[in-house]
């Protein structure tokens, strides 16, 4: 009879480095898809904001872009023609609907501009709106009553999901900003 010595075998040891190595794998994949989905979330805002900026210079009207935060199965931005220009949606204007995608409005702790926090800042906000329902005119030539800061991140609200947009008031131009180890940076497209 023989003894066996203690220790492990190399099939074991086989086994656990590629249960490590799948774990491992799933968790960079995982952290990774966050960080394009938030990315593409940005890029879904600067796209509402050009179409809703070419919708209101080609048709001569009013566009409303109202950013809803009131609860987290409404993260969305609505798009309003508003012909009256009364920030209502009336029988004869249209009204069009983008989601975020695994995203929501979220306030950070400190502003790319320096405003206070809220996940909408800026003077080019209309005025008279619920905090939860922030919204920017966009005027018939495609400007902006000013310039505005929207700011998005995960429902964990980790502060590298962070994300901001910054439009111009005077040309609805657009800039991308991330969060990295608690500060501002502008990101390139």
């Amino acid at each position: 009879m023989s003894q066996r010595r203690p220790g492990f075998t190399v099939a074991e040891i086989l086994i656990v480095i590629i249960l490590i190595g799948l774990m491992a794998s799933w968790v960079v994949s995982r952290f990774t898809n966050m960080n394009y989905r938030m990315d593409a979330n940005v890029r879904m805002l600067q796209n509402t904001i050009m179409a809703a900026q070419q919708t209101a210079i080609n048709r001569n009207v009013v566009v409303q872009l109202m950013f809803d935060a009131s609860s987290d199965s409404a993260m969305r931005v609505r798009m309003l023609l508003d012909a009256d220009d009364d920030g209502q949606v009336s029988v004869n204007e249209t009204v069009s609907y983008r989601p975020l995608d695994g995203a929501r409005f979220l306030a950070p702790d400190s502003t790319i501009d320096g405003a206070a926090a809220a996940y909408v800042t800026g003077p080019g906000l209309v005025s008279g709106r619920p905090a939860l329902m922030q919204a920017l005119r966009i005027a018939p030539n495609g400007t902006l009553g000013g310039d505005v800061v929207i700011y998005i991140g995960t429902v964990s609200t980790r502060p590298y999901d962070l994300r901001a947009l910054a439009v111009t008031g005077a040309t609805a131009r657009t800039a991308f900003w991330s969060n990295a180890n608690g500060a501002w940076r502008r990101r390139s497209y």
